[in-house]
């Protein structure tokens, strides 16, 4: 009898240990679904926590659409993971909004891979391009030391090589790439991927993609009702 009393104590002990290993689980689960959901970050999104003014931010012009930037790299994993997001993000926008990917160029390596971007975009060959360049880079661990190599990488009915480099090539791609160098250090970008809203907020991507998207629509909003008030300026 005083050992099926032991007995019974070990198992009362054993249950009450699987009980609490049990509610901890439980707890960390809903806190990994409380983070992952967003509740856990503030409802409105806050300057210094969300997003950061830009000094000297741009002019707008009365009429002028509110414009949104992504800068980025196909080079940058963490660009990869957050274009589904975004590109999902994109079929919600309004008339008002105008998006536009701008590459970074934070190495040699990346300058080609943007003016690679670029090239697409001129040849209006996107549409499965882009997202087989991110897939080249990442999934298959491919280096392109060249336009050439791009465009043999790319090369197809729907877009034959020598019609990729006469885009690569051209002089409006180079004045985009340009342009996207003189953007990236005007709004300070220090990393990709980097939203841009208005040219007047750079988005803080540290608390999580979804977030991030969440405060672009913010601030998209935020800008309407600016405009909307006539805080908007003629130049």
């Amino acid at each position: 009898m005083a050992k099926k009393r032991g007995t019974d104590k070990v198992e009362t002990t054993r249950n009450a240990i699987f009980g609490v290993i049990i509610a901890i689980g439980v707890a960390l689960v809903g806190l990994g679904i409380y983070l992952s959901s967003g509740l856990a970050q503030n409802a409105t999104p806050t300057e210094g926590e969300d997003y950061a003014l830009i000094e000297n931010a741009d002019r707008i012009r009365i009429g002028d659409p509110i414009n949104v930037y992504e800068f980025f790299s196909y080079g940058c994993v963490h660009c990869r993971n957050f274009d589904p997001e975004l590109e999902e993000w994109l079929v919600t926008t309004d008339e008002d909004v105008a998006f536009s990917r701008k590459p970074a160029a934070f190495s040699r390596t990346w300058t080609l891979l943007g003016q690679g971007y670029l090239a697409l975009e001129q040849a209006d060959a996107l549409e499965g391009n882009h997202a087989k360049l991110f897939s080249a880079v990442h999934d298959f661990g491919k280096t392109f030391r060249s336009g050439q190599e791009i465009a043999d990488y790319l090369d197809s009915e729907t877009l034959p090589a020598a019609e990729f480099m006469r885009a690569f090539n051209s002089p409006k791609v180079r004045r985009k790439l340009s342009q996207a160098e003189t953007d990236s250090r005007r709004y300070n970008v220090q990393s990709v991927p980097t939203m841009i809203v208005a040219g007047k907020y750079t988005v803080d991507m540290g608390n999580g993609m979804q977030r991030a998207l969440e405060v672009v629509d913010y601030l998209i909003g935020q800008e309407r009702t600016e405009r909307a008030g006539g805080v908007a300026t003629a130049q």
